[in-house]
Parts: structure tokens; sequence; C-alpha cells
């Protein structure tokens, strides 16, 4: 009678499980990675309408809320290499706006840096002032923002994304 011989016991097993093992775990970083940012931060303006009159200006809140465990890396990072929030508004014709305000950063040490770096965690409240030039038309407009960010936890950092921020204005 032959011999048979079990390619798969023994230490050969061992081997296949742990290329598999590893081959699931690569998988799983791999998604964490192509996982956008902006699956764990939410933007929306403070207000549901900002009112204003033809001449006048509104301070506008935009609140960026982070999930537990994650952060953002502030408009002024501690590294060149990491990317900033930036909060950018698109011209519309009868409106100005200021520069916007960010809020004071925390200093912050992870695991992945050698010193602290200048984040936002939990909810980060973005500040500008517009005003509605006295020749703007009365009624309702979008005044249309982007804001770059990118999420981060002590493992690992998520995809930068850019969300589009729609903050409604109502000019009497």
């Amino acid at each position: 009678m032959m011999n048979k011989v079990n390619t798969f016991g023994g230490s050969g097993m061992m081997a296949v499980r742990l290329a598999s093992l590893l081959l699931v775990v690569a998988s799983l970083g791999s998604v964490a990675l192509a996982q956008g940012s902006a699956k764990v931060v939410k933007v929306s303006p403070g207000e549901s309408v900002y009112k204003l009159k033809r001449g006048g200006s509104v301070q506008i809140a935009v609140v960026i809320d982070i999930d537990d465990g994650y952060h953002i890396n502030s408009n002024r990072p501690a590294e060149k290499y990491l990317i900033p929030t930036a909060l950018k508004f698109e011209r519309s014709a009868g409106l100005t706006t200021t520069a916007v305000i960010y809020p004071k950063a925390k200093l912050q040490k992870f695991e992945f840096s050698q010193k602290p770096l200048s984040v936002f965690e939990c909810k980060a409240v973005l500040k500008l002032t517009a005003r509605a030039l006295p020749s703007m038309t009365s009624g309702n407009h979008t005044l249309k923002a982007k804001l770059t960010v990118q999420a981060c936890n002590n493992q690992l950092c998520l995809r930068p994304q850019t969300v589009d921020v729609d903050v409604p204005l109502q000019v009497e």
C-alpha cells in the first residue's frame, strides 16, 4: 500500500492558518484606510437658517462633530505632512464673508507621533461673519463651503475628505 502524505497536516496546516489570519488582518487595515474621514466627522450649520437684512451682517457657526476615539488635525497642524482642517467658502453674489475663526486646538501626544499634535476632538465650532450687501436680493440663499478634514485615532488615519457644507440664509 502507498503512504499518502498530508501536506496540510502538522506545521503545514499551521502555516496555512497563519497566512489566512495575516490576510484577514491586512485586509481589515486596508478597509480602515480606505474608509473616508466623513464616516466619523459630521458637519452642520449652527442654526437651521441664518436671517439677515440687506446691508446687515450675521455671525455664522459651522459645527464639526467628531466621533469618540477620533480627532482631526487643527487648522495649524504641528507637522507639515499632516492635513489641516480647512473651511473654504465659495464666492456668492451680494455677500461677503470674513476669515474663518477656528477654535483653540488641543495639544495631544499620540502613540504614532514623537511630539504632541495640534488637534480638535469631540466638537469644533468654526465661526465667521457674513454680510449681505445692500444690492443682494431678498429671499432664501445658500452660502456654500467645502470643509477638508482628516480623522485619525491612536493607530491610524482615515482617508482625508472634502465635505460640502451648505449654510441656509434668509435675506430680508
